[in-house]
């Protein structure tokens, strides 16, 4: 809870001070300040955690009111700072550009802002599919694309995308056809398979849980690699009948969940035909994106579990919301948008599509769990660890040591191809090599031909056909060995 107080609070002022704010510095203070909180309070948390229900009670109870009357001030001073934006924007965004006010205002009205997936895709005259898989209660959503715009035959070489943290399926149409991988995979003649992770908007229902509820939200990237995957995997399977291929392409969390998943469930080393982790996170000792130094804060908060439960992480509905609708107000507001992109994930001017900012805004913050953040928190401070989510006082109950489990890459024995990049800030060049180095030698290693390649540029980049799709079709060539 006060890990999103201070990020609430963090894109208030970053968005006004964009223009000369150090990010590294104001991370660092904010981590610095929240950290000094939790070691004042630490006491009395951990006295509530070992006293009776009423004493654990009475604390909660504080800590609540003070949190609500904080997200209020800054509720408050969001509402306040999307107001200035406005008329800041009608006021000194024709000096910025020669875009005319009618050309602004229909780039707002792109469909894509406001469609869904399966809308969207058809919209562009593909065949778009919606399956359903139940894992553990939660209902999710396959968005499919059976074949290319101008085929009718179905392939048994299918590919599974999986999106990244706080995403949808939505990724792998952003870019539109001729670039969007989905669009670029369906027409090269592969049976695409885009999956929806458990409490995002595709996958938002439960067969017992209310969206509200505690145990609703009580999940990482953990539980995806140990149930879901598995169950959109066998799912696509009983689908497709004897003699499908599948290889699985996964994007930053989309990664995560592909390494936890073939070593919690090594079966399914022998189920793939191949893996490919575009942007790999897995270990994230030297992760260089500003928001690292928040990383103390999210896995302090962790221990207040207890307390406070297990919820959704910056729902559509919180103040956050309304930063990220502020950015399709006007071209003033897109640019401090994206110098927060930027700054985060690493900046790439040439392969910036500023006419996909407003339906990447549109989806983002598609639906996690806190616990998801919380759990890549742990990642970062667990230097050179891949491991299991942290329970801090309940590690010797549930894993029998001090500290949580790692993930057992070795077990890992399908044939592996990592994506990377110089300028990604959140999946660095050491990290991806020390992931290289425990895969099997069999693995390959790519690196995009642009040293200013961030992160994001996997699914928007403008010459995304010469830097990155034109190798996924190659290696899938390979992967399949022709057959059909």
């Amino acid at each position: 809870m006060y890990t999103r107080l201070y990020c609430f609070t963090f894109i208030t002022f970053l968005a006004k001070t964009s223009a000369m704010i150090n990010f590294n510095d104001f991370f660092t203070e904010q981590s610095r300040s929240f950290m000094s909180f939790l070691e004042e309070k630490g006491t009395q948390v951990e006295e509530a955690l070992a006293s009776s229900y009423d004493t654990a009670a009475e604390m909660k109870s504080s800590f609540d009111q003070y949190v609500e009357k904080q997200q209020k001030e800054i509720s408050e001073q969001m509402e306040e700072y999307i107001e200035n934006v406005k008329d800041q924007g009608r006021q000194i965004a024709a000096s910025l550009t020669k875009v005319s006010k009618k050309e602004i205002l229909l780039n707002n009205q792109n469909p894509d802002v406001i469609l869904s997936v399966p809308a969207r895709i058809s919209r562009h005259g593909y065949v778009c599919e919606t399956h359903t898989v139940i894992s553990e209660g939660y209902v999710l959503n396959l968005h499919r694309i059976p074949h290319g715009k101008e085929r009718t035959d179905i392939s048994q070489n299918t590919v599974i995308l999986q999106h990244g943290v706080l995403a949808t399926s939505s990724d792998w149409i952003l870019n539109g056809p001729g670039k969007g991988l989905a669009y670029v995979l369906a027409d090269a003649g592969y049976d695409v398979w885009m999956s929806n992770v458990r409490g995002n908007r595709y996958s938002s229902e439960h067969t017992k849980f209310n969206r509200d509820s505690k145990s609703y939200w009580d999940f990482s990237w953990h539980e995806i690699a140990l149930y879901d995957i598995p169950n959109v995997i066998d799912y696509i399977m009983k689908e497709k009948g004897e003699g499908t291929n599948i290889t699985y392409i996964g994007h930053s969390m989309g990664t995560s969940i592909l390494f936890a998943m073939l070593a919690l469930r090594p079966e399914y080393n022998e189920v793939l035909t191949a893996g490919y982790a575009l942007a790999p996170v897995v270990f994230m000792t030297n992760f260089r994106s500003p928001v690292k130094t928040l990383a103390p804060i999210v896995a302090s908060s962790s221990h207040l579990d207890i307390l406070y439960g297990s919820h959704e992480f910056i729902s559509k509905k919180s103040v956050f919301s309304k930063i990220t609708g502020s950015c399709t107000l006007d071209l003033i507001d897109s640019r401090v948008c994206k110098k927060v992109i930027f700054e985060i994930m690493g900046e790439n001017e040439e392969q910036f599509n500023e006419t996909l900012l407003p339906a990447f805004l549109a989806n983002f913050g598609g639906g996690t769990s806190w616990k998801t953040i919380v759990h890549f928190a742990q990642e970062i401070l667990a230097k050179d660890r891949f491991q299991y989510f942290d329970l801090g006082l309940l590690n010797y109950r549930i894993y029998g040591d001090s500290r949580p489990l790692q993930y057992d890459l070795t077990r890992v024995t399908l044939p592996i191809k990592l994506f990377w990049s110089r300028n990604d800030l959140m999946s660095g060049e050491k990290d991806v090599m020390s992931l290289l180095n425990v895969l099997p030698s069999t693995t390959e290693a790519y690196m995009v031909p642009d040293p200013k390649f961030n992160h994001l540029d996997y699914l928007w980049s403008i010459d995304a056909p010469t830097l990155i799709n034109n190798e996924i079709l190659s290696s899938l060539e390979k992967s399949f060995g022709g057959s059909d």
